[in-house]
């Protein structure tokens, strides 16, 4: 599998990335994992709307979906689509959807034409092309889930998404080649009783204790990145923070191996492109 980082930020909008989305790719299937502001037109710069096969949204915060708006104008006006998009989305995601198209003044029904929208539950095992998608509950501030992810070869990720901390993540991630995770706090004390987001220094933690061979930090505000950097550097390239662009090639058996991906490119980042294994 391949994993483009479209993009790190929170839901403050920064210049320098879009909030959540990831993109993972199979040599035959592509599916966004979230769709947050400033991510649909990052996408465009990859496989673009038309070479996706699903859309996976991890919880209904707007830095996790506002944008499936403007992927919608990517696919035909009016008339049905002749290949919807498969959509998955938390439970009461559809409702969702209905009142942001009255809000943005479109028409009832108006998402339902391009896409093929599907509520998931606990439990349940989506089929996206040759990839496996188990979706997995955690704490935070609404109903949000983590996503597991397995590919053709049997090669997993872990997208956690946003939460707080969680000894069931670590269990779930056992076993993955990545693990990607957020760090959006620069301390816990104003964070609420029940967790709802990560420190840096937790973060680490989650990588270090389930054992996957490399961990990426997502969802951090841009100007920490560099104390990110810091608090990551004693794990000696186990957990780094992540930027706009980076791609990851995940493989069962391999050596890893570094190499430039400059599609994505922006200004004073730079992209970095592993090749993640479990020799």
């Amino acid at each position: 599998m391949r994993v483009t980082v479209l993009g790190t930020g929170t839901a403050r909008p920064v210049a320098d990335t879009g909030a959540s989305g990831i993109l993972i790719q199979s040599d035959r299937t592509a599916v966004l994992f979230d769709i947050g502001s400033g991510i649909a037109s990052r996408l465009e710069r990859t496989v673009g709307a038309a070479g996706l096969d699903g859309l996976v949204v991890g919880h209904m915060h707007a830095d996790h979906w506002i944008d499936i708006a403007p992927l919608r104008y990517r696919f035909p006006w009016g008339e049905l689509s002749p290949r919807p998009l498969p959509v998955h989305l938390p439970p009461g995601g559809k409702e969702k959807l209905d009142h942001l198209a009255a809000v943005i003044s479109e028409r009832h029904g108006f998402f339902e034409v391009a896409f093929d929208v599907r509520e998931y539950a606990t439990g349940d095992t989506i089929r996206i092309g040759d990839l496996v998608i188990r979706p997995h509950p955690v704490g935070h501030y609404v109903p949000a889930w983590s996503m597991d992810i397995t590919g053709p070869g049997g090669e997993r990720i872990v997208y956690a998404g946003d939460m707080g901390p969680s000894d069931e993540l670590v269990e779930l991630a056992r076993g993955a080649e990545l693990l990607i995770l957020e760090a959006t706090l620069d301390t816990s004390r104003y964070d609420d009783a029940k967790r709802g987001h990560l420190t840096a220094e937790e973060a680490v933690d989650h990588v270090i204790r389930s054992g996957v061979p490399r961990g990426i930090l997502v969802h951090y505000p841009s100007e920490r990145r560099d104390a990110i950097r810091d608090i990551c550097a004693p794990t000696n390239g186990l957990v780094m923070p992540a930027v706009t662009g980076t791609v990851l090639e995940i493989r069962r058996r391999a050596v890893p191996a570094l190499s430039a991906a400059p599609a994505l490119a922006e200004a004073g980042t730079s992209l970095p492109q592993e090749t993640v294994s479990r020799g």
